[in-house]
């Protein structure tokens, strides 16, 4: 039995954290066609089975850009990408229709593998604390995502017990992020605390997104100039690099009658939705509470149903409930702390795909998740806007000093440290990395205790290239000069020398300065480029640029000229006027 002046951390990832793979009736892997395992961290499409539909899939578009008309198609799309999702397939009661396993490790990560650690310091890079408490005093609770919430809490209340055996303490600390919200808020209903010395909530899902709201009520920016100018380059652009591909990809789209382009659309979606998101519990569990009961009013009435009615219900009500449960630990003298990420719309700067939901641009977000949802509770402005306080003179210490938040809303407004324009991935930002070590290790509990170095609004700064890529690739150099090998010249090792110390400097700030960290960044780079470690940033070719601006244009000049759909669309308009 191992003990030591710390809680063991046991960490409840996010959404892309937890490694599932489906398995035959015997257990087994299953391997596709290339032998490699069906799996991964997210939605895990197959995309041999989708090629089975592509015969039928030209053939009923060709039909359609005839006739101009698109109920073939959609449900030609409809039946593809529903085939395609068949691994994470739901049945009506909520449960998971093939045999799918989620890798979680019982031990800690004193026994991982180097990859392992590797993987795990990837996900959720950890900073000193390792070195504090050590590896064994960490672990990793995994779980699927096409789950039920209710159910995993069983499975964490059973891996606690056993964490509180091996490490012999009494009590654990929870981090829970970003979707480890969803779990934590499960937990705390069915096991209450009494297992719990600490909870730090790092951008955790505590009251949904809209975003999962806008897709299950299939709300979405429909405008012209969002599908056909907008929307393509800035996906494929965060995809590929490239907005010129969006552009061409708009102006194929008006070869098809504006109809069809839109039931291709419909039919994509609610293969999603019936195959993957209606049945699912973990995704019902991504709701904002008060958008749950309409949302199952929609989809949940029929006695088909019932048992999976039955089962988002209960995590409604032990939503509802998470205050009042946070407030009862709280008083019990369970430490729980709330990091946010803010002043972001939806799919801004990343994950542009999520620009689509008709929320983007109405709510204060992390990008990902409500700042209401992450803090449960704070008051947030939405884009180029500010709070309006009228005659009422609020207490400044909650107010942002950008004038867009109040965190006197919050539950525990003392207890809320808010990262201003900061994205949900907050692992690149090394100051929102370094609060979560100080509160794990109880340097501070609340925003009072050292305000100058971990104040209640903070900033964005991206450092995650120095950490991950840049700093280890000058430490190499360095080490190997220490060790007497003559491979760079001496102004090399002098100017990388003091580029690193630079580097570790803006790594270990706590008050996120983001020139600070840029210039490291680029000084780093600059010195490893020359020195031949590591290649020159890329930069677009002027070929490059004058595809983008050429295609940007045509796009531009097709939607003026054509608006949504093709020219018979703009024929048909006329004549109809």
């Amino acid at each position: 039995m191992r003990n030591s002046n710390y809680s063991p951390v046991i960490i409840l990832p996010g959404i892309n954290h937890s490694q599932t793979y489906l398995n035959d009736s015997f257990g087994n892997p299953v391997r596709n066609a290339k032998n490699k395992t069906v799996g991964g961290t997210f939605i895990f499409p197959d995309p041999e089975a989708f090629k089975l539909h592509l015969g039928k899939l030209s053939g009923e578009l060709l039909r359609c850009i005839v006739s101009g008309k698109p109920k073939s198609i959609e449900k030609a799309v409809y039946d593809a990408v529903s085939d395609s999702l068949w691994p994470q397939r739901c049945d009506n009661d909520g449960n998971f229709v093939n045999n799918l396993k989620t890798k979680r490790s019982d031990n800690s990560a004193a026994t991982f593998s180097e990859e392992e650690l590797r993987w795990l310091n990837v996900m959720v890079p950890m900073k000193e604390l390792p070195d504090i408490i050590g590896y064994e005093n960490i672990y990793f609770f995994t779980f699927n995502l096409v789950g039920d919430p209710m159910v995993t809490a069983d499975e964490l209340e059973s891996y606690i017990q056993n964490v509180k055996s091996q490490t012999g303490n009494e009590k654990v600390i929870l981090l829970a992020i970003s979707l480890g919200g969803t779990i934590l808020t499960a937990y705390l209903d069915k096991y209450g605390h009494k297992s719990i010395d600490k909870i730090v909530n790092a951008v955790a899902c505590l009251d949904g997104t809209d975003i999962v709201a806008d897709l299950l009520e299939k709300k979405f920016n429909t405008s012209d100039e969002f599908l056909y100018h907008t929307y393509l380059p800035a996906v494929l652009g965060e995809t590929n690099g490239k907005k010129s591909d969006g552009y061409i990809i708009n102006s194929l789209l008006h070869i098809l009658p504006g109809a069809v382009f839109r039931a291709i659309l419909n039919g994509a979606v609610d293969a999603a939705l019936d195959t993957v998101m209606i049945n699912c519990p973990q995704i019902w569990a991504m709701l904002p509470s008060y958008r749950y009961d309409s949302i199952a009013e929609r989809y949940l009435t029929s006695e088909s149903k019932r048992i999976l009615r039955e089962k988002t219900d209960r995590f409604q009500q032990a939503r509802l409930n998470l205050r009042e449960n946070i407030l009862a630990a709280v008083k019990d003298g369970v430490k729980v702390s709330f990091v946010s990420g803010s002043n972001l719309s939806f799919g801004y700067p990343d994950y542009s795909f999520f620009r689509i939901v008709s929320s983007t641009g109405i709510c204060n977000t992390d990008g990902i998740i409500n700042l209401s949802s992450t803090t449960l509770g704070a008051t947030g402005a939405i884009k180029n806007e500010k709070l309006s306080f009228g005659d009422k003179e609020p207490d400044r210490k909650y107010i942002s000093p950008d004038g867009k938040i109040d965190v006197s809303t919050a539950l525990l407004p003392d207890n809320t440290w808010i990262f201003l324009n900061q994205h949900h991935e907050v692992g690149r930002n090394d100051a929102v990395l370094n609060l979560f070590v100080a509160l794990i290790l109880g340097k501070i509990e609340d925003i009072n205790s050292d305000p100058v170095n971990y104040p209640g609004f903070n900033h964005s700064a991206y450092t995650e290239k120095i950490r991950r890529r840049l700093l280890p690739e000058a430490d190499k150099i360095l080490s190997g000069a220490k060790e007497g090998k003559p491979d760079f010249s001496p102004d090399i090792i002098s100017q990388l020398s003091e580029a690193a110390e630079e580097g570790r400097r803006v790594l270990n700030m706590t008050v996120a300065d983001a020139e600070k960290a840029k210039n490291a960044e680029e000084k780093l780079t600059e010195i490893l480029v020359r020195a031949g470690v590591i290649s020159a940033p890329g930069c677009p070719s002027e070929k490059d640029i004058r595809l983008e601006n050429l295609s940007e244009k045509l796009s531009l000049f097709l939607l003026n000229s054509l608006g949504g759909g093709n020219l018979r669309d703009k024929i048909k308009r006329k004549i109809k006027h």
